[in-house]
């Protein structure tokens, strides 16, 4: 890779899928634990002086809860009007103004945008011209997560800032896709920042703009904004990086995808307006933004759909570069609850499930398995984007789910079923009833149930090493073109993070070669000729980019 070019998974947090929790991160619907009391708990994993959680939690006609857990907040300011970037929730905000354009009959969701652009936007691709409003709020696009072009100029530290209409509209000619869409779920900033200008297009009026005149200032949410104004500023939460301080982000063209700051004041107005659509200006726009619009009913209009304890619920949560945030909304109690936290430390996710403390099983069952019995279980396991590796590691199955860890699962008493002793959840394996083969794997947990379905994948090759074998990797890398690599060890897996960024597990599938498993990259480790680790190199869309260790 030639200098002056970034790495190209500067991201936002992965909607509900990305949490800092063993295994995926699934949180209880009204609890024992209060939020208040969970964000105590939770505050223990945040350096000392840098952070703060922020939450609110109402529950029917009661007065909304808000509470503040940390000791370092803007002086003098209520929580509840403490602001925070809130990231990908922003999405759901796009997902609302595209369904206001559909009710205002401004366009539908089977616009093409080769149709919306006509014929001053150029495709590559002619698929890509095909793709429709909907597949683009959906993440059915077949975008990448990501444009191919946004590391072009960009600063690590603020990674969005720079990539304008120009840029945008240059990776929408370059993209191409595999086939006709729709595709299956795969979460995409592209493509909701996409969407975005899209729906600015068709106004002839900014994003910012839109977002102002058709929703927050409808529903009086002041301090909901891109760029706080100077009073704004005051009561702005500073972002922190664990235990560094952050820049906060600024998105220029995929503002659409993340952009917003807010407050817990502000998302509750927004949450009791989702709740009881017939109370505000627009509730054919909210009904159909709460639609499932997607043959597995998990996602709306840049809204996930769910269920905990059989009882639906809506969400979505958000990070950038030093603040990570929740909103839920449970319709069937009327409940709302959301989390805002400046500093990436911890998950949003991770607060709400302190709500509900479990403990995970520690005793094995009696059943013993063969190596034969085992292998029948391997294979890869899909859910949209999310995806369930199992592998045979001698005499037992080790199980991974997207952009986390390789955790043990222990044989059940029951046929088929597997517990984990690390994390209070099971996997429940199903075979079709002709051939006895295994088809899909149901993870039970936190009171939910989310199947996943076997693919034809091949099952990757890993190493799997000790913590001090893994010792010698780690250290601070730094990037030619500026920018840190920071390489650790947590139990059995190396966890790499760029900056600006979270940690991410890598998984060694040849000697010194670790691959990432939720972005397509790997990390090649460099030795001198004494065998001792001087470099890495990170692969990454058919680039090459050094990364020299610290002494």
């Amino acid at each position: 890779m030639s200098p002056g070019r970034l790495p190209n998974f500067t991201s936002l947090t992965v909607g509900f899928l990305v949490s800092t929790s063993p295994i995926m991160a699934t949180a209880a619907s009204p609890a024992p634990r209060p939020l208040a009391e969970a964000a105590q708990i939770s505050l223990k994993s945040l350096p000392k002086n840098q952070g703060i959680i922020v939450t609110a939690e109402t529950e029917g006609d009661q007065p909304t809860v808000t509470s503040l857990a940390g000791t370092s907040p803007p002086k003098n300011v209520p929580p509840e009007k403490i602001l925070f970037e809130i990231g990908s929730i922003t999405k759901v905000f796009t997902g609302l103004l595209l369904a206001q354009a559909v009710a205002e009959g401004k366009t539908t969701l089977d616009t093409s945008l080769k149709r919306v652009f006509g014929i001053k936007q150029e495709f590559a691709d002619p698929r890509v011209g095909e793709i429709t409003l909907k597949q683009l709020a959906t993440h059915t696009s077949g975008l990448p997560r990501l444009p191919a072009n946004l590391d072009v100029g960009a600063d690590p530290n603020n990674p969005y800032a720079h990539f304008d209409r120009t840029q945008l509209c240059d990776a929408l000619k370059a993209a191409k896709l595999p086939s006709d869409g729709p595709f299956p779920i795969d979460y995409s900033n592209f493509g909701v920042g996409l969407l975005g200008e899209v729906l600015a297009c068709l106004y002839e009026k900014t994003w910012a703009d839109l977002i102002a005149e058709k929703i927050t200032g409808p529903l009086g949410m002041k301090d909901t904004v891109t760029l706080p104004d100077k009073s704004q500023r005051k009561r702005l939460a500073p972002p922190y990086d664990n235990d560094k301080k952050a820049q906060s982000w600024n998105l220029n063209a995929l503002a659409g995808a993340g952009a917003l700051r807010s407050t817990t004041a502000d998302l509750t107005r927004f949450g009791r307006a989702l709740l009881h659509p017939d109370k505000t200006p627009f509730p054919q726009a909210i009904k159909l933004l709460l639609q499932p619009h997607t043959p597995s009913g998990e996602i709306g209009l840049g809204i996930f759909l769910g269920k905990i304890d059989g009882q639906p619920i809506y969400e979505h949560s958000g990070g950038t570069g030093g603040y990570r945030s929740l909103f839920r909304l449970h319709p069937d109690s009327n409940q709302l609850q959301i989390v805002l936290i400046n500093n990436t430390a911890i998950d949003a996710m991770e607060v709400v499930n302190a709500t509900r403390p479990q403990i995970a099983r520690k005793t094995d069952s009696t059943k013993v398995l063969t190596e034969q019995e085992l292998d029948a279980f391997t294979g890869i396991y899909q859910d949209g984007p999310a995806a369930f590796t199992i592998i045979r590691h001698n005499d037992h199955l080790k199980a991974r789910l997207s952009g986390q860890t390789f955790l043990k699962i222990h044989p059940h008493e029951t046929t088929d079923r597997f517990f984990y002793k690390a994390v209070p959840a099971e996997l429940q394996f199903t075979r079709d009833p002709a051939t006895q083969k295994i088809t899909t794997l149901t993870l039970f947990q936190n009171g939910r149930e989310m199947p996943f379905k076997k693919s034809e994948d091949p099952i990757p090759t890993i190493k799997f090493r000790t913590d001090k074998e893994l010792a010698p990797y780690t250290g601070t890398y730094t990037l030619l073109i500026g920018g840190e690599f920071q390489i650790q060890v947590l139990h059995n897996t190396l966890l790499a993070k760029l900056t600006g960024q979270t940690f991410l597990p890598v998984f060694e599938t040849k000697d010194d070669w670790f691959d990432y498993d939720i972005i397509k990259a790997s990390l090649q480790f460099e030795r001198d000729a004494e065998g001792k680790i001087t470099a890495l190199y990170l692969h990454q869309n058919g680039l090459v980019q050094r990364a020299v260790k610290k002494p």
